[in-house]
């Protein structure tokens, strides 16, 4: 019987109309190409079911079982999302490492007629190429640090530089976190490691590595996950535009850009946790006064003086990296970050 799907080992050499992830829930969740969607033959539950009757009972009625199972949810898939997919379409399937999951869709999409393909290799072959990506591409990037003390609007400047067509890569935005102790954002869970570098890697595929990227400077980890070693290599190296602004502007700024630890205190108890070691006992009594008045302007200003400024002072980006602008800022409006974005792309 001739085979009707085409295995294909690099999945960025075409133009696939969708790729489709057929593994677990959990195991898309950890890490996957990004755009791809999440169909999984087998839900977390029933790989765990077939994995325990493979174990204890018998292969074979695993192998039932199994089959039964991933039957009925291509099927389920197909009718859910796929029923108006043309005969022109062109989907690449992909499971752990291209066997018996991805096979399983490959063969019934084929079926029907559609133009289907396998990632040889599967999710690890994808992994791989990620990994050797990040071992070499540091050296490649010319990167520009957007640096500054917390509160000087760092993250908003590089935004609208993007806006303004400037190439940026927003390591906060892809890490689902601010970078500091403060730095979780509501409602939102930060990737795990494979997933933050897959975001990267998508993000770095679609940059003109010949122009400027523009990056806010970081510490080496943003909350849990890590920036790779040859780009963080390249960040403590690369020139740096100085952003400069008074403790109260900064103060005003943070107040307002967290405004939603304002509204629910119990958010920034964190931050007093991880400082009891390296702090004053009364500067965190301070702390917990201020926050208990909600006079968040002079306790953010006291967060700025005794931890980010002098954190900032001996941060390794900022050591002796070559300033090729600095700007000295009077407000931090919208108005004025658009303008200093347009300064630093000048």
């Amino acid at each position: 019987m001739v085979k009707k799907y085409k295995s294909i080992k690099n999945w960025e050499s075409k133009k696939f109309d969708t790729i489709i992830d057929v593994r677990s829930p959990s195991e898309f969740a950890n890490d996957h190409i990004i755009g791809a969607i999440n169909c999984p033959v087998l839900s977390d539950q029933e790989r765990e079911k077939v994995g325990t009757i493979y174990k204890k009972e018998s292969t074979f009625k695993a192998k039932i079982i199994g089959s039964s199972l991933t039957a009925r949810n291509i099927a389920d898939h197909i009718e859910t999302k796929f029923l108006k997919q043309k005969g022109s379409w062109q989907p690449l399937i992909y499971c752990w490492r291209g066997g018996q999951r991805s096979k399983a869709f490959s063969i019934i999409l084929s079926e029907v007629g559609w133009r289907t393909y396998q990632l040889d290799g599967g999710y690890k072959e994808y992994r791989n190429r990620v990994v050797k990506f990040f071992e070499t591409i540091g050296s490649k990037l010319k990167i520009i640090l957007i640096s500054g003390k917390t509160g000087s609007a760092k993250t908003k400047i590089l935004q609208n530089i993007g806006e303004l067509g400037g190439q940026i890569i927003d390591l906060e935005g892809l890490a689902n976190h601010k970078g500091s102790l403060l730095g979780k954002m509501p409602g939102l869970d930060q990737p795990s490691q494979k997933l933050f570098e897959s975001k990267l890697f998508n993000k770095l595929k679609q940059l003109d590595l010949k122009k400027n990227i523009y990056v806010e400077a970081e510490s080496s980890k943003i909350g849990n996950v890590h920036i790779p070693k040859s780009i963080w290599a390249k960040m403590i190296i690369s020139p740096r535009v100085e952003i400069k602004a008074d403790l109260k502007l900064r103060a005003n700024f943070l107040v307002k850009d967290y405004d939603y630890m304002c509204k629910n205190p119990k958010l920034i108890y964190p931050l007093l946790n991880g400082l009891k070691k390296r702090l004053s006992k009364n500067l965190i009594e301070n702390w917990k006064e201020l926050i208990l008045k909600k006079n968040w302007i002079e306790l953010t200003k006291s967060f700025l003086e005794s931890h980010y400024d002098p954190s900032y002072s001996s941060n390794t980006i900022k050591n002796d990296r070559k300033i090729v602008k600095l700007i000295d800022v009077e407000s931090l409006t919208q108005k004025e970050i658009m303008k200093i974005a347009k300064t630093i792309l000048k």
